[in-house]
């Protein structure tokens, strides 16, 4: 048998957010990646944020994290919490 230790999925749409929710709800330690925006949206340019802070470059990983969260009704791929 084979044992997943830990894993890194890349694409956080909907299918790598879901894949990343069953890993993490499965106990295996997941890494999702997702590509670093080209452009600000208005909301970080408002903030006053730049391409090169944290917040901006994990965007779209943090909003697959949220989206797998926030599905109703929840499935068995919803994460409990966003830290695993």
């Amino acid at each position: 048998m084979t044992i997943i230790r830990k894993a890194a999925v890349l694409g956080a749409g909907a299918m790598g957010s879901a894949i990343a929710a069953h890993l993490a709800n499965a106990g295996v330690p997941t890494l999702l990646l997702d590509m670093v925006p080209a452009e600000l949206s208005d909301d970080e340019r408002r903030r006053g944020l730049g391409l090169s802070d944290d917040a901006v470059r994990d965007r779209l990983a943090s909003q697959g994290i949220q989206s797998a969260a926030e599905r109703r009704p929840p499935g068995p791929d919803s994460p409990v919490d966003g830290s695993r």
